[in-house]
């Protein structure tokens, strides 16, 4: 009797303890559901116009450029938003950006971009009258607690940013022969 139990138990507790393990989602994280959609784009245009073009669209939208290698073509920049709609929150975009050249007058540019969404609280200390009753701030506090930290998914922050470096690289394309003949 107790070898059925035995028999009957085991493969259900199998069963169980497999579907209960599963494996953790950063173990997929190069699989091809992952990947960002928009996140990389051919600019017409060589290395260094390329180059430029970023950083000029860059600067344009407020970012601040905390590292750009010319060597190996990557530039680290990051930009504190703060939210039109409720003051108490803002957010940290971090972008880092890789350039591939592909040929003369071509160049990759793919963007990984990471936002972390703030909310900052102010509280005041009071100074109370009999530890109950408050009756005039004597100080405050402030506070900023993480509220979210992901990846950058959406399309349009990155058909944004791409169509603003197309649109300087054909305004520095077109410029370069200009200034080769005024030299």
């Amino acid at each position: 009797m107790r070898y059925r139990i035995y028999r009957t138990l085991a493969p259900a507790l199998c069963l169980i303890a497999v579907s209960c393990s599963s494996q953790p989602s950063y173990e997929d994280a190069f699989s091809t559901h992952h990947q960002v959609q928009g996140s990389v784009e051919s600019l017409p245009a060589s290395v260094d116009i390329a180059w430029g073009s970023v950083l000029e669209v860059l600067a344009q939208q407020g970012f601040l450029v905390q590292q750009a290698d010319a060597k190996s073509h990557i530039i680290l920049a990051n930009r504190e938003i703060r939210d039109t709609q409720d003051q108490d929150m803002s957010y940290a975009v971090s972008a880092t950006l890789t350039f591939v050249p592909m040929a003369e007058q071509i160049t990759r540019v793919l963007v990984a971009a990471n936002q972390t969404t703030e909310m900052h609280k102010k509280e005041y200390r009071w100074w109370k009258l009999l530890w109950l009753i408050p009756i005039f701030p004597t100080g405050s506090d402030y506070t900023t607690v993480v509220v979210n930290r992901d990846t950058v998914r959406s399309p349009q922050f990155y058909r944004d940013f791409f169509t603003a470096a197309k649109r300087s690289c054909e305004e520095k394309s077109a410029a370069a022969p200009q200034l080769a003949i005024a030299q």
